[in-house]
């Protein structure tokens, strides 16, 4: 009986502390592992506890992934195994001879993490404190800025900005109390709401942006403080939708973080959705649409190599960038881009839009449905046993000059595609003519 309220006393203490860290089950025959945390009776009948309260109750928190605003709960991954904190705080800090007066209290270094992961694993601990570290100087100065701004404004908007400054700190704060290594993903991206929320505050109260662009403070994280260090390769293409999809260019050249695409809340997982593609690549603030639309960029800008037709620029292309014509936070019917026109071109400048699109489409099905027929042809003549080197050689004549329009689009430079599209038909009224005379 005398043990069993001892150890419901342990478990109150460990409660009224918050903390919420998970014991693993003690194997048959074994004792259970010793709670780090609780208090053990002093032996002269002291009450530590009456003053030395809730020692780490925020170390405990974080590790647990909870205490943090604006996140959803995110345990680290040691905590959900059952890591307890003597597995890490292993090196003993109190030097020699201080133990039996002051105790003993232990640290962590290198070598707890090798102990367990391996060598690969020196110097992790390093990036992560100093990964979190610039993160944090970055948003305390924010904050602190913002804190000089407030007073004299709207006082409904800075009512808004003092609480948005009031969660950032706090963020701020337990990252650096509880020490954000002991869950860097969730402290990672704790820093990042936090500096999320400073953004607003400063709209609110009229202050510009920093202008500074912080990787870690986007979302890129990740392979900074984890990736890199241990060896994990960007992948260079991957798999979305059914589709192959730059992974590599979109983190190192594009602008993309870890978090555009994958969830700032569970680790490894995929949150992008075909909105998340088109809110970046289309939004007002993109320019560049080049860097995707390689083809209809040649085709535009009169780049592309062929020796079917002359490829000329359009008229337009020193002076017309995408964005001119195409505003994708706006739908985009014909009548849509139509209106782009005039801001350039009076009226009588309309019509021709209609007639690149319908009169063009009407041209180009024409000429898919002579490369057809050609095709029929030649592969009637081959079942019949007859060699058509000439005709296939003018088929594929067809076939490359009709791909390049599909490729580069022919509103973007109606003269090549039609020039494109006329010698198509001719190839493959040749290819049918050919394969007939066999």
């Amino acid at each position: 009986m005398r043990a069993l309220v001892a150890a419901f006393a342990a478990l109150a203490t460990l409660l009224a502390a918050g903390t919420a860290i998970a014991q693993p089950p003690a194997r048959s025959g074994q004792a259970p592992p010793p709670r780090p945390n609780a208090v053990a009776p002093h032996p002269d009948g002291l009450d530590c506890v009456a003053c030395h309260i809730d020692k780490h109750r925020g170390v405990q928190r974080l590790y647990a992934g909870t205490g943090g605003r604006g996140a959803p709960a995110s345990p680290d991954r040691m905590f959900q195994v059952g890591v307890q904190c003597t597995a890490c705080h292993s090196t003993p800090r109190s030097p020699d001879g201080a133990r039996d007066i002051a105790g003993q209290n232990f640290v962590v270094t290198d070598q707890a993490c090798a102990t367990c992961h391996g060598d690969r694993y020196r110097g992790l601990l390093d990036r992560w404190r100093t990964g979190l570290g610039a993160m944090r100087e970055t948003v305390a100065t924010k904050a602190s800025t913002l804190r000089k701004a407030l007073g004299g404004g709207d006082a409904s908007k800075e009512a808004s900005a003092r609480r948005l400054l009031d969660d950032a700190e706090y963020n701020v704060r337990l990252v650096t109390l509880a020490h954000g290594a002991h869950n860097v993903f969730y402290a990672a991206n704790l820093l990042r709401r936090a500096d999320a929320w400073l953004g607003e505050a400063g709209t609110l109260l009229d202050q510009p942006p920093a202008k500074t662009d912080d990787a870690l403070l986007r979302g890129g994280y990740c392979g900074p403080l984890c990736h890199e260090p241990l060896g994990i390769k960007l992948r260079d293409t991957v798999s979305f939708r059914g589709r192959p999809l730059p992974h590599a260019r979109h983190a190192t050249e594009l602008g993309a973080t870890c978090t555009t695409c994958h969830s700032a809340d569970a680790h490894k997982k995929l949150a992008a959705t075909p909105e998340t593609c088109r809110a970046c690549h289309h939004s007002p603030q993109n320019e560049r649409c080049e860097s995707c639309h390689r083809d209809q960029t040649a085709f535009y800008r009169g780049t592309l190599q062929t020796a079917l037709a002359p490829v000329k620029p359009n008229v337009m292309a020193a002076a017309v960038a995408c964005t001119n014509c195409h505003d994708f936070s706006k739908p985009q019917p014909r009548a849509a881009i139509k209106e782009a026109c005039t801001g350039c071109h009076d009226s009588a400048y309309l019509p021709l839009l209609t007639e690149w699109t319908k009169g063009g489409a009407a041209e180009l099905k024409a000429t898919t449905d002579s490369a057809a027929a050609a095709e029929r042809a030649v592969a009637s003549a081959r079942r019949a046993g007859g060699g058509t080197p000439a005709a296939d050689a003018r088929l594929r004549e067809a076939r490359v000059a009709l791909a390049l329009v599909r490729a580069g689009g022919l509103a973007h430079n109606p003269l090549a595609a039609f020039a494109l599209l006329t010698r198509a038909r001719r190839a493959a009224h040749d290819a049918k003519a050919a394969a007939a005379s066999r």
